[in-house]
């Protein structure tokens, strides 16, 4: 008899029902399923009797004929510690999506285990840090997974809010699915004038730096951040319209040492975000001061 809380780690299909689905169907169950059972020793709903069963269940139905594709390298786990299963479930899902030829999007990735004490609790340090009065405004920014990652990263660096400019947030699906839960709680706005959102802004003591390469920049690492202030990033095909270029402050560049001249906008905006933190949690905002 298996207990009420531990049906989630029972596979819903007989052999014969299962094996009557197609291969991509059987497939996507299987994800689903060790999905599922990921999040519940994740969050530590699952007893070690609860682990017994689902290693059962899991040989079960890994024995039934090309139920799925490729070996799993490693063994089922015999610990009853919560990190090895969630190894071993990451692992599984990842070798049957190779072997299927399926290249998972950031999104559809599994939640990343912490080897923090309490799971039901995973944050970071911000009650250890008041948020900087630090913004950050994206002008027309055509990517989702980009806007997505820009929120995540917003999140985590312990700016205050985004300003969206003729940018998608969080009403649409693939913004959310990106940001990972960000978009829920961080606040941003959106504006159809960028420039004067910004020029309103800048007559509020907020200093207005631009991240683009041009003939005016200079090295982020040189620059002097002050405490209130405006990163502004650009479009993925042209940068940063030239009219709300116009209304900056500054303009800064991340210097490059290899053939490549420009960076992903997201991987970008996540250099200059923390290094800003960095810089102002540490008390040093002026150049070749900080660490």
């Amino acid at each position: 008899m298996i207990r009420k809380k531990d049906q989630i780690l029972t596979f819903p299909f007989t052999q014969k029902k299962f094996m009557a689905l197609t291969p991509q169907g059987r497939h996507g169950w299987i994800v689903r399923w060790l999905s599922g059972v990921y999040q519940e020793i994740l969050t530590n709903r699952v007893t070690p009797r609860g682990l017994e069963f689902f290693a059962g269940e899991y040989a079960r139905i890994t024995g039934w004929s090309e139920t799925w594709p490729g070996k799993i390298p490693n063994k089922i786990p015999h610990e009853y510690d919560a990190r090895p299963w969630l190894e071993f479930i990451s692992n599984a899902i990842h070798i049957g999506r190779t072997a299927r030829g399926i290249s998972p999007k950031d999104p559809d990735l599994l939640p990343p285990a912490t080897t923090r004490g309490d799971h039901k609790d995973r944050t970071g340090d911000r009650h250890d840090r008041p948020l900087l009065d630090f913004h950050i405004a994206l002008d027309g920014l055509r990517s989702l997974f980009n806007v997505g990652s820009i929120f995540r990263s917003c999140d985590a660096a312990g700016f205050s809010s985004l300003i969206l400019g003729n940018t998608p947030g969080r009403e649409n699906a693939a913004v959310r699915k990106t940001a990972m839960g960000t978009a829920d709680w961080m606040p941003h706005t959106q504006t159809v004038d960028l420039a004067q959102t910004l020029v309103d802004m800048k007559a509020q003591g907020y200093t207005i730096t631009a991240v683009e390469t041009a003939e005016q920049s200079k090295p982020y690492h040189d620059n002097d951040w002050h405490h209130r202030g405006v990163l502004v990033v650009g479009n993925e095909e042209y940068g940063i319209s030239s009219h709300v270029l116009a209304v900056c402050d500054q303009v800064v560049h991340i210097p490059m040492f290899g053939r490549k001249n420009s960076l992903n906008v997201a991987n970008a905006a996540a250099i200059l975000m923390f290094h800003i933190t960095t810089c102002l949690h540490a008390g040093h905002p002026d150049p070749g001061q900080h660490p």
